[in-house]
């Protein structure tokens, strides 16, 4: 007799078959459930957040733009150190040669910071650099000749870098250019530079400063204190505003507004020539 359980074998290997394939299924299933997933979460990483840039010179601008912090905050090494990873990454980046001639002027290697700045400008004429850079680099170039004493020079710089299409700082530019107006002792175009620079920002506490100075130099005291404006109330003031705003109220007879700049002058500012001269009341070192 044959055993009974030997019929049983075939259903057996069918329903195991089965089993197989809905486990099959479910690991298939998983599976895609499981790159689902992550293309979810790999698309969700791109709608929160950009890619970072990996062309030479965004890696490059990401290097110049730290050094010039460095350089704002006087921290003369750093900006050197990331200047020269910026000219590693890109060596042909007219800006960080801008840059570098300021560190250089500013650590008074002046031979130096001259090449610099010679070699950015042929690398804006070499290099198909956009009105804008082009402009920053003129702009550099013409207040290191500014303070060299090259005046006529440094006036020619500025008028190149306001002319290049496209240039954005045009407000910073007309300012500089009448700071180096009043050193060159030219009086009239400077006053045309920092009203120039006043229709870019016209709240501008050193274009402001600067055309007040012209206004009391000109014997007109009451202009003067309308452009100075509110600025020594606000924490734009500088000593050379405060004493400015002294000298100004004495000679219109507002002895409490010159009380009140001068003490202010002493309170924030005491170590400064102004406090010294408020505070020996000579009001006729101007």
């Amino acid at each position: 007799m044959k055993p009974v359980s030997q019929p049983m074998a075939p259903l057996l290997l069918v329903w195991l078959r089965l089993i197989l394939l809905v486990l099959l299924g479910c690991m298939l299933v998983l599976q895609m459930q499981g790159c689902g997933s992550r293309a979810t979460s790999q698309a969700e990483i791109d709608r929160l957040t950009q890619p970072e840039p990996d062309s030479v010179r965004q890696r490059a601008i990401r290097r110049v733009t730290l050094a010039s912090a460095y350089f704002a905050q006087e921290q003369m090494d750093a900006a050197m150190q990331e200047t020269r990873a910026a000219l590693q990454i890109d060596p042909d980046f007219a800006q960080v040669y801008s840059l570098l001639g300021l560190i250089h002027q500013r650590n008074n290697a002046m031979d130096l910071a001259q090449q610099s700045f010679e070699t950015a400008i042929r690398l804006t004429a070499r290099v198909s650099a956009s009105g804008d850079e082009i402009g920053a680099v003129l702009h550099n170039y013409g207040w290191f000749l500014c303070q060299q004493g090259k005046y006529s020079s440094a006036q020619y710089q500025f008028a190149m870098a306001i002319s290049q299409p496209g240039y954005r700082q045009l407000g910073q530019t007309w300012l500089v250019n009448g700071v180096c107006q009043v050193r060159a002792k030219q009086p009239v175009q400077a006053r045309n530079s920092f009203e120039k620079a006043l229709g870019f920002a016209p709240n501008d506490p050193t274009a402001r400063f600067e055309l007040a100075m012209l206004d009391w130099q000109d014997g007109n005291a009451l202009q003067a204190r309308r452009m100075l404006g509110s600025i020594n109330s606000s924490p734009q003031a500088t000593p050379a505003s405060l004493w400015l705003g002294v000298l100004l109220a004495r000679t219109l007879k507002l002895d409490t507004e010159m009380n009140t700049l001068g003490n202010r002058l002493a309170q924030r500012f005491a170590n400064s020539p102004q406090a010294a001269l408020w505070l020996a009341r000579k009001f006729d070192d101007k």
